[in-house]
């Protein structure tokens, strides 16, 4: 019957066909194995280097270093402050071994506590790096400073050289020893303090003896260290003599 012949030609068909999409998709794979392999290695190169060259943005560590004068001391360590940086993968990478800074000059008479203001102007990209600052975080930060210093001032004579008409003796100059001294307390009033001045006191011009004078810190409101220096009276060129503080005749 006519129903009965398509049947075998039915599947004759598709047992024809089954192996031929079998044949062509195994051929699609395993041709030209070299060629296909160069393709897909030329596409990776060409994705990273178009990937290394395209910009990124990146939130970077930076270093806040202030410039402190000598009698500022702060209580806490500079906060942690990062900044937005954006470049290409290459130079934010070298920002690893080449850390962004920030420096900010301090006074010394600033007070106990300071608010230094940041800014992207204020980032210093290390030398050689092609990147751009967006934004900085924190946009300010508090200093705090210990209220007390110390520091190392001179110390000038009051001394007055008496000198004996009866007997008179070779001019004579003032040498202090120490001829500096430290003093500590609040930080403003150090600060302000140039010199420390001894107390006043009186010395023949004949006396070859060292002595001890106090350092006189009446009204000054710091502590004075060592608070007497030796006195010596040492031989001086008439010119010198005459330019000693208080001497009398």
């Amino acid at each position: 019957m006519p129903g009965a012949s398509r049947e075998p030609n039915e599947g004759g068909t598709a047992a024809r066909v089954v192996p031929t999409w079998r044949r062509r998709l195994a051929e699609a794979v395993t041709q030209r194995l070299a060629l296909k392999g160069t393709a897909l290695l030329l596409a990776i190169v060409l994705w990273f280097i178009v990937t290394a060259k395209e910009p990124n943005q990146d939130l970077v560590e930076v270093q806040f270093a202030p410039q402190l004068d000598s009698s500022l001391v702060l209580k806490d360590p500079p906060p942690t402050i990062h900044a937005l940086v954006v470049g290409t993968p290459q130079e934010l990478l070298k920002l690893f071994a080449h850390p962004l800074v920030i420096r900010r000059q301090i006074a010394a008479n600033s007070p106990d506590t300071v608010v230094v203001d940041l800014s992207t102007s204020d980032v210093e990209l290390p030398a050689g790096i092609d990147a751009i600052v967006r934004a900085v975080q924190p946009r300010s930060v508090t200093l705090r400073f210990e209220s007390t210093s110390s520091r190392v001032v001179p110390v000038r004579s009051a001394v007055q050289v008496v000198s004996d008409t009866l007997h008179p003796s070779a001019p004579v100059a003032v040498r202090l020893e120490p001829d500096r001294v430290e003093v500590s307390g609040p930080r403003q009033r150090v600060l302000s303090l140039e010199y420390v001045v001894t107390a006043r006191v009186a010395i023949p011009a004949n006396d070859s003896l060292p002595h001890l004078v106090d350092i006189d810190t009446t009204r000054l409101g710091v502590r004075v260290k060592p608070s007497q220096v030796k006195v010596h009276l040492v031989a001086a060129a008439p010119a010198t003599a005459s330019a000693v503080s208080g001497t009398k005749p």
